[in-house]
């Protein structure tokens, strides 16, 4: 089954990446097929990992160093040995800050609903998807996970160092420029969606 339309994907090839600063992102799929589409309308934006199954991509998590940050997991739901809602179940232990995508085929309530609460999602896509739609939610789940990242760091500049303003100010900017970034794509997502 083909996951996106195929008339998008060399407008992707041909873009360039949004930033310098490269997040890193996950792909989780069991068919091959699947993981070097979603690769392809990737690639160009981020540092991309690469698993078959949620051991593989459990393994591959435990070998990351500890200065690259995890931003987005983006993970087909049913895989052999292990689910996608499983793997994000224990991912969201490990990685809590890391967004999470689920991506399937398959429409059924129940997998909602697993997702959301025991795998803490932050998108869910149902296949075939738009590569356009898919690329903006992985940028919205990025986006999401920068401003986390600085809105963290922000309130520890400001327990650790309450006396040294120049330095917290600076984060708080960088916060808020995060999450205008995060609002405008939030809302390019809502302008794409069916009403």
């Amino acid at each position: 089954m083909a996951i996106f339309k195929t008339e998008n994907l060399a407008l992707f090839d041909r873009q360039h990446a949004l930033s310098d600063a490269r997040h890193t992102v996950m792909l989780v799929d069991d068919m091959d097929a699947n993981v070097s589409v979603m690769a392809a309308i990737l690639r160009p934006h981020f540092h991309l990992i690469e698993a078959r199954d949620g051991q593989e991509a459990l393994r591959l998590i435990g070998e990351l160093p500890p200065s690259q940050e995890l931003a987005c997991i983006v993970s087909d739901h049913r895989m052999p040995r292990m689910s996608g809602v499983q793997l994000f179940e224990r991912t969201s232990l490990m990685l809590p800050d890391t967004l999470r995508i689920l991506v399937t085929a398959y429409l059924d309530l129940d997998a909602i609903v697993d997702a959301v609460n025991a795998g803490h999602i932050y998108r869910f896509i149902a296949k075939p998807f738009d590569a356009g739609g898919f690329l903006l939610a992985v940028q919205c789940a990025v986006a999401a996970f920068e401003h986390r990242r600085l809105l963290g760091a922000y309130h520890r500049a400001l327990e650790e160092s309450l006396p040294v303003l120049p330095a917290a100010a600076a984060l708080r900017e960088q916060a808020r420029a995060a999450h205008a970034s995060l609002t405008a794509l939030e809302a390019r997502v809502r302008a794409t969606l069916p009403t």
